[in-house]
């Protein structure tokens, strides 16, 4: 196609000049090629997997992710025309100077600049969100290039190069078209910015969320506010102002794993020892939201059907529910791992996190990955508006983007003065430990090159499939171990920089002395320690690692202070209730330490009863064979009536509840009952002070410790009721 000449407004052909017709076919070209790059990707990736659920998406679901794939094709559309608008300016100088005349040659040279400019962007994904690449790609060419710029010019560089250089080349497209346009091209031009302003600020809840303050406003005498922050997987032992040091202090590691939070802990009351009664993230919330143990709200395992959510939704007393009657906004946000509030919203009235587990939802986000240009360039609220489903998805709602969108709520909190309880849960800790820069290199070895580097080595396959992970995790070499222990340390610094930006916020909108703020997690994390691997909620051998989380209170004024006394999760919702003078539900089962906050009671020690929960790998345990389970793609089934959630099915609840482990924690001794295959129960006694890792069983030197524990533990496994500590022992430990 040939060009146009300026005249009266508008253009008439002129040989040598490329016009859209031959850009167009160039930028089409390209994206074709993308497209089917990325089938063939989606194809291999999902070939290679053999576990029992991707035969499943290929045979039963076929059509599905043929209809993923076709609805793909408009962001490719879109992009087509951008690419095209913004290259022409370019190609049609080009052609002119070279007298390029040929539309197949004109549309060559389109094709190869959407090459460089596609590899632009993706110089930029580097620097910006490069967890959305392929784990394999850490560190290939494209990476080192990025390394040759000196770290100390770093910033500037990217700056000019990722920000300053395509504002500038935008602006510049803007104004060769708005200058080759005629008069009617301008005003269509004008109309269809404003329409995109107008539809993105809709969009965007601007409207809503003004209207929502204005209503609200006028409470002058402001309740205190509550916000729980929480990061998944998150140890109560690793963290700064716990002792804990990590191997590397040089550089950006200097100043530790958390010193956002060791410096809130200066200034709070830290419970030392706070364990949840399971080490499962539905479960574990559900029970810290509640006050309930697992067998009293239903949640044995984190894949329950529409029943058990149902009958779970209609017994509990949530914690958000009890305070929204007081006049609170509820609000909960969160990552991946916050997504089973969308199954169990427990009382939150505004949900922000990402879509739940189910299978629909994995195979759309399997071809959302597969197609590489949706990440690179459909990443923004913009992105967000066409596609609304990428805001839900995994991959897209990042901790950061979280921290967003609290700090949007938390703008439009601070004009209403109505009190609000918010949690706001993060994926930072979570297997496979694998964290953007500058978190992913900052405690690990420079030096290290193994299979681990960006993440854990994880194999879903084998996870899911029932091969014996437990020999290959035991045989993984200290290289290795520390690695990954380097690794879950940027985790907790990434989860760090997001608590230090949601405190900076309430302190900017003049809220830091009017709320609450609690630090802690759902569940902690084995890390290799004597007798574990890897996992949480998989088994009570070695220390209480997978069920120790931290627990931090800052209630403005209150004195900070250390409290080694023993506590449970369950134990939070009535604490808070008792703080806000909010009724506490006669279902719930914990107890409230308010008091030991401010110094009106003597803290003492509560008694510690857990169970372990979906079991993904039975560890053994010496000298005792477990009852057999089989893996957890033959285990659960796709409930398409269900949302397509995975769901246990019927005929493994029992058997898998009663293969359970149970445990029982004093201040001084664990005790842990293991199923065993015959049917009968196996109790171990250890020592915790002398042996935190639980390596001696001294139950046949301790009968009188042995007898009341074993007693007080099977009527809490049997009957369902809890037996103080002063009970069990009423002479005291």
């Amino acid at each position: 196609m040939i060009g146009k000449l300026k005249g009266d407004g508008g253009e008439r052909d002129e040989p040598g000049r490329a016009g859209y017709g031959a850009v167009l076919c160039g930028t089409t070209l390209f994206f074709l090629f993308q497209y089917g790059f990325a089938l063939v990707k989606l194809g291999q990736r999902s070939g290679g997997m053999e576990n029992k659920f991707s035969a499943l998406a290929r045979e039963k679901y076929l059509g599905f992710l043929i209809w993923q794939n076709v609805q793909v094709l408009f962001a490719y559309a879109i992009l087509t025309v951008f690419f095209a608008v913004v290259l022409r300016p370019f190609v049609q100088g080009l052609c002119a100077r070279l007298s390029i005349r040929v539309m197949w040659q004109q549309a060559a040279i389109a094709m190869a600049g959407a090459f460089v400019m596609h590899g632009f962007f993706v110089m930029r994904l580097v620097d910006t969100r490069p967890y959305f690449l392929d784990d394999a790609k850490f560190g290939h060419w494209y990476y080192e290039i990025l390394n040759v710029v000196p770290d100390t010019a770093k910033p500037v560089v990217f700056l000019l190069l990722f920000k300053a250089l395509p504002v500038g080349l935008l602006a510049y497209v803007a104004w060769w078209h708005w200058r080759n346009i005629s008069r009617k091209g301008r005003a269509v031009m004008v109309s269809a910015a404003c329409v995109l302003a107008a539809f993105a600020i809709w969009k965007g809840g601007f409207f809503t969320s003004r209207a929502g303050a204005a209503v609200a406003a006028g409470n002058d005498a402001r309740p205190p506010n509550v916000i729980i922050i929480g990061s998944d997987s998150l140890r109560g032992d690793r963290l700064g102002y716990t002792g804990y040091r990590p191997r590397r202090t040089d550089g950006l590691a200097a100043a530790g794993v958390s010193p956002r939070i060791d410096a809130l802990a200066a200034r709070s009351v830290n419970l030392e020892n706070c364990f949840t009664p399971i080490g499962y993230t539905l479960e574990s919330g559900t029970s810290l939201m509640t006050s309930m143990y697992p067998h009293t709200h239903g949640f044995r395992h984190m894949y329950p059907d529409r029943e058990a959510v149902a009958a779970a939704k209609a017994r509990v007393d949530p914690l958000a529910a009890v305070l929204a009657e007081k006049g609170y906004d509820t609000a909960v946000f969160g990552d991946w791992c916050a997504g089973y509030f969308e199954l169990m919203p427990l009382g939150f009235k505004h949900v922000s996190v990402s879509s739940f587990d189910n299978f629909k939802i994995y195979m759309s986000q399997a071809v959302v990955m597969a197609h590489f240009v949706i990440p690179l360039y459909f990443d923004h609220p913009a992105g967000y508006a066409l596609f609304p489903q990428l805001g839900s998805f995994a991959q897209f709602v990042t901790p950061e983007v979280v921290t967003d969108r609290v700090k949007k709520r938390l703008s439009d909190m601070s004009e209403s003065g109505k009190p609000f309880f918010w949690h706001v849960f993060y994926s930072c800790n979570h297997l496979p430990f694998r964290s953007p820069e500058p978190y992913l290199s900052m405690f690990t070895d420079p030096a290290y090159e193994g299979a681990n580097r960006s993440g854990v080595d994880f194999d879903i396959d084998s996870f899911i499939g029932g091969t014996d992970l437990e020999n290959k995790w035991k045989a993984l070499p200290e290289k290795e171990i520390r690695q990954i222990r380097d690794l879950y340390d940027g985790c907790t610094r990434q989860f760090d920089d997001n608590v230090g930006m949601l405190l900076d916020a309430l302190e900017q909108r003049g809220l830091a002395e009017d709320t609450i703020v609690i630090i802690t997690s759902d569940h902690g994390e084995n890390l290799y320690e004597e007798g574990v691997t890897l996992g949480h909620g998989l088994t009570f051998n070695g220390g209480a690692r997978s069920n120790h989380v931290p627990l931090l209170f800052h209630v403005p004024g209150a004195d900070a202070a250390r409290i080694p006394e023993q506590v449970r999760t369950i134990d939070i919702a009535p604490t808070i209730a008792d703080l806000l003078g909010a009724p506490k539900p006669g279902s719930w089962e914990g107890k409230s330490f308010a008091g030991w906050l401010n110094g009106a009671e003597k803290p003492a020690a509560r008694a510690f009863y857990g169970e372990t929960g979906f079991p993904f790998i039975q560890f053994r345990v010496p000298g005792i064979e477990r009852p057999k389970l089989p893996p957890m793609d033959r285990m659960n089934f796709i409930d398409d009536s269900f949302n397509y959630q995975f769901v246990l099915k019927a005929e493994y609840e029992e058997p898998l509840v009663n293969a359970k482990q149970r445990c029982l924690m004093s201040e001084k001794w664990k005790l842990i009952c293991t199923p065993t295959a015959e049917g009968g129960r196996h109790f171990a006694l250890f020592s915790k002070h002398p042996d935190p890792d639980s390596e001696k069983d001294v139950a046949d030197a301790h009968p009188d410790v042995l007898a009341p524990m074993k007693a007080a533990l099977e009527k809490w496994m049997d009957e369902k009721v809890e037996t103080p500590l002063e009970d069990i022992f009423p002479g005291g430990e």
